[in-house]
């Protein structure tokens, strides 16, 4: 028969193993792939200056500098969009000298603007038809205005005609796009170079291409002869005025968007006396150019950044060893004999 000692060790025995939950076994969890490298480039608005986009946008392939994704405001959206498109500069080129202001003038039918859209969206049109944003080579997005609620758009999906219009929208000279309850107009009013919107597409590093326009000085041309016909001309020099009011607002907000959300180079082409509405000067293209190549250094530092492969995943952590909870029982083991030793000398002796 079972000693009581016995019984009782026996109880603590399968007492505790009955408490024992057990623990299923857990595979360590492989590291995270480190996420591919991106470079996006952020192009500014700024009408005629805009060509100054196609020189950088040659110092980059020719450097074979790789982007990843383009966002862009006004011209700058334009310029990116035809891009992306896969249209050749010329291409581009034909497209500025297209949509100067005495090829596109034509009344705006819904009164909201100086000239209407209908042959800016006709060249447009006959260069993209009715491709979208998913049609692109590369991942773009172009900014635009909400005037309803005061709010900065990123247009990313959708028919790029339609996204086009909307952010190069110039208030009061070309009508903006009415897109469901949103008044799009030029996306320069509120983020004039989108390199916060770049990061948010993906880019880990941006390259930024500031058109400014606010130059350190302004002067009013000579009044014409007090003519019927010199009359006329008044015009340019009130869209000059208007526009060097708006470049200053747009150069200081630009500022304090870059301050806060630095790019990791920085280009500004000297085009700050290229006037807003001339679509067909050379010039722009010619200081894209020359303000890119100065900085061929930090571009092919970037390259070889981008280029540069990723960091090889860590070793797996080891498995964890196996629990073995028989080594340390919650309870003293009696020894073997210690029954037996008792009784015999407690019990009645012969």
């Amino acid at each position: 028969m079972m000693s009581d000692s016995s019984s009782t060790w026996l109880e603590q025995i399968r007492s505790y193993f009955e408490s024992l939950s057990p623990q299923p076994f857990a595979a360590p969890t492989a590291p995270e792939p480190p996420a591919p490298r991106r470079l996006g480039l952020a192009l500014g608005g700024g009408g005629g200056k805009g060509m100054a986009h196609l020189g950088v946008l040659q110092v980059l392939e020719e450097l074979a500098v790789p982007i990843d994704l383009m966002v862009g405001s006004s011209v700058g959206g334009a310029v990116a969009v035809l891009y992306a498109a896969g249209l050749s500069f010329e291409a581009i080129r034909e497209v500025f000298r297209g949509t100067a202001l005495h090829r596109i003038a034509v009344p705006d039918p819904t009164r909201t603007a100086l000239i209407g859209q209908r042959r800016r969206e006709a060249i447009l049109r006959q260069l993209l038809g009715d491709r979208t944003f998913a049609d692109l080579r590369m991942p773009c997005a172009v900014m635009a205005t909400d005037l309803a609620s005061g709010r900065a758009v990123l247009i990313d999906e959708g028919p790029l005609v339609e996204a086009l219009l909307a952010t190069t929208a110039i208030p009061s000279i070309l009508p903006p796009v009415v897109r469901g309850d949103m008044i799009l107009a030029d996306g320069s009013i509120l983020n004039n170079l989108p390199v916060d919107a770049a990061q948010r597409l993906g880019a880990q590093r941006v390259i930024a291409v500031a058109l400014n326009d606010a130059g350190p000085s302004f002067a009013l041309a000579p009044l014409p002869d007090d003519k019927p016909m010199a009359r006329l001309t008044l015009a340019p020099q009130q869209f000059a005025i208007a526009g060097r009011a708006l470049a200053l607002l747009i150069n200081q907000a630009t500022t304090l968007q870059l301050r806060d959300n630095p790019p990791a180079l920085l280009i500004s082409p000297a085009v700050a006396d290229i006037p807003i509405l001339d679509m067909t000067s050379t010039k722009g293209e010619q200081a894209g150019f020359a303000a890119a190549h100065e900085l061929a250094d930090e571009l092919l530092a970037l390259r070889a950044w981008r280029l540069e492969p990723p960091a090889p995943l860590p070793a797996p952590a080891p498995l964890p060893a196996p629990a073995r909870p028989w080594l340390n029982l919650p309870f003293q083991m009696p020894r073997w004999g210690e029954e037996q030793v008792a009784q015999r000398t407690d019990g009645p002796q012969p």
